[in-house]
């Protein structure tokens, strides 16, 4: 007969801590490479983020061996192979191509992008216009010519695209300004009566002029007419202007070395006040102002040689020497803005390295409000996606604001109910019932958010949208009905309690409350009719200026809320069973009802474990993707109002992030939010699990089982 304690042979005992030990380092080593994980996450964020705040350089060229013999030229390619002198012979490095004007001499040269003309400014008051194929290229055989003054030389040009053609004004010898406006039809000559000296050309046909400290926006049209929109007076002669690309934002530099923004205003009439000042490069008068076509980017130059790299919000970029002290006789500019040809009266070339991929990005651009282009007052924004000539805005505050925005509104709907639950099962509940309760809505955590979304999209938002006043009328009814149906069951007598069975109270205050719903319903266009005019959405609107959107936060509120009550309730649950039970059988030993032993004894004790839900809770609503996505209309709004739409950062991910140039300052900035919401998600997640860390350990000393 065998002896039951006999202990195992030894070859299964060494077998058995072999596949322990095993285990064990399985189980190590799966938990040291998901922390692994987490922490390569953040560190690829990071690194992919820090770009962003990378600072900008300008580096001067060595002349390549292409770009000798530009002696005196007034125009170059923006590769260096061709240029035109002074005397209009167009040369490359194997010697001349053509002549473009043999009678006169090049006084100035404008060009506005790939697809419109160059324009040369003759000696003798016309004006020159090289055409351009359909790759961009130059068709100087087919240059033609149009006469824009009379008698004087052109000293100055400026050139735009405007609707269906091109505008181009000048400036002669004397000061006198005239414009050109072409489009398919026609091309008509506009004379401007006032003299001045410096000119740009903007927007839709928008002449910025200056003579001394006076700056006038003349707003010129295609039938040739042309009226003063607004005269300003600057601090300082003005010495250089440029308008930015799109031509909103003019550029003035002055005699004192300022360097001022004017942008135009919303309606286009005149400018946005008060103008935006930048850091001055000295006190030498700015002599030049290079625009480039990226960005909102310029150069600005003065007249002792200091040379500056500049952007319309960030600022100041970069500070240095310029390759030559005085004005460049010739720019050339490629189409990225990366690299500027510079020819000064040296007659020896210079190539400019601009690196400045993420100059429009600063903490102030970032986190304060701007004043953006058609806009009168400072806010933030968001719009990074943007085409043609828009100036992107990228503000992470609408975004913060909206995933901060939803997350309350859901943990405003979720905490109540949740805690309740949580507290009502744990503290009131049988064991049976617990076991029963719980599970069942532990298995709600099971809902795809997709699903969620969906249904709140589609189903619950058009009923609030058609029910507005009865579902605002819902969320004070059912709370107070709630109390008075618990005080009407504790008025019942105890032989009516005992009757019931112990789920009777619940199915029972299901039927008021079922009843109190369709009454708050059924009575809410009457109540609406009384107190708001029939109309609650218009009312909102006078009163607050709200404007009802069918997606907004109280949908996701709700639906979001949803989504994590299951996670509240169950952290909340077992911080609540985990109270010892000494501590509460004591209160009530004392003398203490249930209700007192639960405020000032088992909620207190339970305290760190009810907060660390929460914490949990909050930093999955903060991450929500898809119900946000779906329910919020995903409108980058700084609105505080319940019934406007919002847009997340995770939602922003998950709509622009396709769309997004790898490496631009866009898709860095959507990592950006993604490397926001790990921070938040982990230092949550992290405070929370200390909070129950320490109370599991204050458990430990009564007794419990946490």
């Amino acid at each position: 007969m065998t002896n039951p304690s006999t202990a195992p042979p030894r070859p299964n005992r060494r077998l058995r801590q072999r596949l322990d030990r095993l285990a064990t380092g399985v189980i190590a080593a799966s938990g040291i490479g998901v922390v692994v994980a987490v922490l390569a996450i953040g560190v690829y964020l990071t690194l992919a983020v820090l770009p962003l705040f990378d600072g900008a350089e300008v580096d001067t060229g060595a002349p390549s061996a292409a770009d000798e013999g530009m002696m005196h030229a007034v125009w170059l390619a923006d590769d260096g192979t061709r240029w035109l002198t002074r005397d209009g012979h167009l040369r490359d490095v194997e010697g001349e191509i053509t002549t473009l004007s043999a009678s006169t001499t090049i006084a100035a040269v404008a060009e506005a992008g790939k697809t419109q003309p160059l324009a040369l400014g003759l000696g003798n008051g016309e004006v020159r216009l090289v055409p351009r194929d359909d790759q961009g290229r130059l068709r100087w055989t087919q240059a033609s010519t149009m006469s824009l003054f009379e008698s004087r030389g052109v000293a100055a040009l400026t050139l735009r695209h405007a609707a269906q053609g091109w505008v181009l004004a000048g400036r002669d010898t004397q000061g006198k300004v005239a414009a050109l406006w072409h489009t398919d039809e026609a091309t008509r000559r506009i004379a401007v009566p006032e003299t001045a000296e410096h000119i740009a050309l903007g927007h839709a046909g928008r002449l910025a002029m200056t003579q001394g400290t006076q700056l006038t926006l003349w707003q010129l049209s295609p039938d040739g007419g042309g009226m003063v929109s607004v005269r300003t007076e600057t601090q300082a002669p003005v010495t250089a202007l440029s308008f930015l690309q799109g031509g909103r934002t003019l550029i003035v530099g002055d005699a004192q070395g300022g360097l001022r923004r004017w942008r135009l205003s919303p309606d286009a009439t005149g400018w946005q006040v008060p103008e935006t000042s930048y850091s001055a490069l000295g006190d030498a008068a700015i002599r030049r102002l290079i625009a480039l076509p990226q960005q909102r980017l310029w150069l600005a130059l003065d007249d002792s040689g200091r040379l500056g790299l500049y952007q319309s919000l960030s600022g100041q970029r970069w500070q240095g020497q310029a390759p030559e002290a005085t004005p460049p006789t010739a720019v050339s500019i490629n189409s990225q803005g990366t690299q500027v040809m510079w020819l000064g009266e040296s007659g020896t070339p210079q190539r400019l390295a601009i690196e400045a991929p993420h100059a429009a990005v600063s903490p102030a651009t970032l986190w304060m409000p701007q004043t953006y282009e058609g806009h009168s007052a400072a806010q933030w924004r968001w719009a990074a996606a943007v085409t043609g000539d828009e100036e992107p805005q990228y503000s992470l505050v609408p975004l913060a604001w909206g995933t901060l925005k939803a997350a309350a509104w859901a943990m405003v709907f979720a905490v109540p109910l949740a805690l309740g639950a949580a507290v009502h099962s744990a503290c009131y509940m049988s064991r049976r019932q617990r076991a029963r309760l719980k599970p069942a809505i532990e298995l709600m955590e099971a809902l795809p958010g997709v699903v969620i979304g969906f249904v709140a999209g589609f189903l619950v938002a058009p009923f609030v949208e058609r029910h507005l006043a009865g579902t605002l009328a819902l969320f004070v009814c059912v709370p107070l009905g709630s109390v008075a149906c618990g005080w009407l069951w504790r008025m019942l007598s105890r032989r009516w309690g005992s009757r019931l069975p112990p789920i009777g109270a619940g199915v029972g205050l299901m039927v008021p409350l079922a009843l109190l719903c369709w009454a708050a319903l059924g009575l809410s266009p009457w109540l609406e009719a009384w107190w708001f005019g029939g109309d609650l959405r218009a009312w909102m609107h006078q009163q607050w200026g709200w404007d009802y959107a069918q997606r907004n936060a109280l949908i996701v509120g709700m639906a979001m809320g949803l989504a994590i009550i299951p996670t509240l309730y169950s952290l909340a649950e077992e911080a609540l069973s985990g109270v010892p039970r000494p501590l509460a059988e004591g209160s009530l030993a004392l003398g203490a009802t249930r209700a007192q032993t639960l405020w000032r004894v088992q909620l207190p004790a339970a305290a760190p474990g009810i907060l660390s839900a929460v914490m949990i809770g909050a930093g999955r609503a903060v991450g929500e993707t898809m119900i946000v996505l779906m329910v919020t209309g995903n409108t980058p709004l700084m609105s505080p109002s319940l019934f406007e739409g919002l847009r997340s950062l995770a939602a922003n991910l998950a709509i622009e992030l396709p769309e997004a140039a790898v490496g631009g300052t866009h898709y860095r900035l959507l990592l950006l939010g993604a490397l926001l919401l790990f921070v938040f998600t982990f230092v949550v997640n992290t405070l929370a699990e200390i909070v129950r860390w320490r109370l599991k350990r204050r458990y430990r000393r009564y007794g419990g089982d946490a």
